[in-house]
């Protein structure tokens, strides 16, 4: 190791990164975004996955729980963290993953290749010639059709951002200790916020606006933020790069841009036709259209697929591509009941308020029935076969029209939505296996229990991470599929009594201990609600 590296590596020893899942890594995800694209990745069933920069595993293990007949090995330059790992993946009893303390400069070929490799939080965060190593390690380790998924940090967002790293690491200039040097930054970003006053001038403003989005940024990450500013914002090697030149530097390892994993910001979305036109004309490729947008959105960071440069990419997203995979969703109509006859505009919702406008009956019917069936994903051609025998009650003249047309149809408004949000729809290559009600005896996944035990984090069965109150962290860590709801009732009862659990009603009409069953019922059926139990 050198110098730098070395600096790196105690680091994290020091003060380990919070392990958390990142549902955009997973796999399937980046298969069926392969998919999309006219690609034919690699099966996910029996994948090899690589994570680089793994930290303690936390994103891989619940991959490997999912994915029994798959195999994981992850990488970091922190021992530490890979003891902690590895302390945790022996509790789990899996045997499919493994983790190595390993500088990425210092591997060769003895592991092999993979079909699918992650690099979370390093580009950015190493020097040079590790970026070097990094994108000649993904070019050799990577089967032919495989994916390979990178994050790093971005210009033009960062220039700002940048700025403003530089304060907070001036301010903790002289100190040592790094959760010192996180308060000091926390300070100083709060100062910085609150800095604009209407007889700021243009510099001011401009900073308290990206000191507040910062302060924002982190508010949202909870328990990591501290280890976000530490690592990310104020580690030894902090290097953006735009868009344009990671690309570059990717083709000069004989690897191309495949997507973004937030697939809707490769589109134009919000910008004024005419400046879209007008990039149009000063683009040669889509690299250099995506860049522009970069520059005009302001783009702080990035979370890249790349592929081999021997690839056909098609860009053009058609409907046949759905075939084979499932589809998950739950979005609800505005307003009630729905019109089936014919073509009227409906808007459905998902959780997160994001609209999405249906004019097709068999669209229509099949957000229905992806609702009822939440969370589980439903194979697309049953869906289609589903959609057309609730439309054809409904009123609609659909009886007789082929299932190909109605599948090209659905297809395409499918893929109009995910084009919008990717949290409006989700599309599965190997869905997990997911109850939509709580049954007798809810089970949720042993790594979902442990992480209830420690921390307020918990990771779903779609690789979503949900944040639990005390009340639901107890609660879960008792789904083990064995007790009934009388045992669990009963130990919940007295934890309450103990004093082991805090109880506050999410409802005050069942705040009376008499209805503690009522509540653990509605808490059960939310888990469900979010992915967190197994069918």
């Amino acid at each position: 190791m050198n110098d730098i590296v070395t600096t790196l590596a105690r680091s994290y020893d020091e003060a380990p990164y919070p392990g958390r899942a990142y549902a955009h890594t997973h796999p399937d995800y980046m298969a069926v975004l392969a998919t999309l694209l006219g690609l034919n990745p690699p099966p996910v069933a029996r994948c090899r996955v690589l994570e680089i920069g793994c930290a303690a595993g936390a994103n891989l293990m619940p991959m490997a729980l999912s994915l029994p007949k798959a195999s994981f090995t992850g990488i970091d330059l922190s021992p530490r963290q890979i003891a902690d790992g590895r302390r945790v993946i022996d509790t789990l009893g899996l045997t499919n993953i493994t983790l190595l303390a390993r500088d990425l400069q210092d591997v060769g070929d003895e592991l092999g290749q993979f079909d699918y490799i992650i690099a979370h939080g390093v580009y950015s965060w190493t020097p040079a010639p590790v970026r070097d190593r990094l994108m000649a390690l993904i070019k050799r380790c990577l089967t032919p059709n495989g994916v390979a998924f990178v994050s790093y940090n971005t210009y033009p967002g960062w220039h700002m951002l940048g700025a403003i790293r530089d304060l907070m690491l001036y301010a903790a200039r002289d100190v040592e200790d790094s959760h010192d040097r996180a308060r000091i930054a926390l300070a100083l970003l709060d100062m910085l916020a609150e800095s604009d006053s209407e007889h700021a001038n243009a510099f001011t403003s401009f900073i308290a606006a990206y000191a507040g989005q910062f302060r924002a940024m982190l508010d949202r990450l909870g328990p990591l933020s501290h280890a976000f500013l530490l690592h990310d914002a104020l580690e030894v090697v902090n290097e953006p790069v735009y868009f344009a030149q990671f690309a570059a530097h990717a083709a000069q390892h004989g690897l191309q841009y495949l997507s973004e994993t937030e697939f809707p910001m490769v589109l134009p979305q919000g910008l004024k036709p005419e400046t879209v036109d007008a990039m149009r004309s000063f683009s040669q490729n889509g690299i250099d259209l995506e860049q522009y947008m970069d520059f005009l959105r302001g783009r702080q960071f990035r979370q890249t697929l790349l592929c081999h440069d021997h690839l056909k990419i098609r860009r053009t997203l058609r409907p046949e591509r759905l075939a084979g995979m499932s589809v998950a969703a739950l979005m609800h109509p505005e307003s009630h009941p729905v019109d089936l006859t014919n073509e009227t505009p409906v808007v459905f919702r998902n959780l997160h308020d994001v609209g999405f406008t249906v004019m097709a009956p068999i669209t229509k019917a099949a957000l229905l029935h992806l609702a009822e069936a939440s969370p589980r994903a439903v194979p697309f051609e049953t869906l289609v076969v589903e959609a057309q025998r609730r439309a054809v009650d409904g009123g609609a003249p659909l009886r007789d029209v082929e299932p190909s047309v109605l599948a090209r149809r659905l297809g395409g408004d499918l893929l109009r939505a995910f084009a919008t949000a990717t949290t409006l729809v989700s599309f599965h290559l190997h869905p997990p296996l997911v109850a939509s009600h709580p049954g007798e005896r809810p089970q949720a996944t042993a790594l979902a229990r442990l992480e209830a035990q420690s921390g307020i984090e918990v990771t779903n069965l779609y690789h979503d991470v949900l944040q639990l109150d005390p009340f639901d962290r107890f609660l879960l860590q008792l789904l083990d599929g064995q007790r009934n709801r009388a045992a669990i009732v009963r130990e919940m009862a007295g934890a309450i009594d103990t004093g082991a659990v805090q109880y506050t009603a999410k409802e005050p009409a069942f705040s009376s201990p008499a209805n503690l069953e009522v509540e653990i019922e509605q808490r059960l059926c939310w888990f469900a609600r979010v992915a967190l139990l197994v069918a």
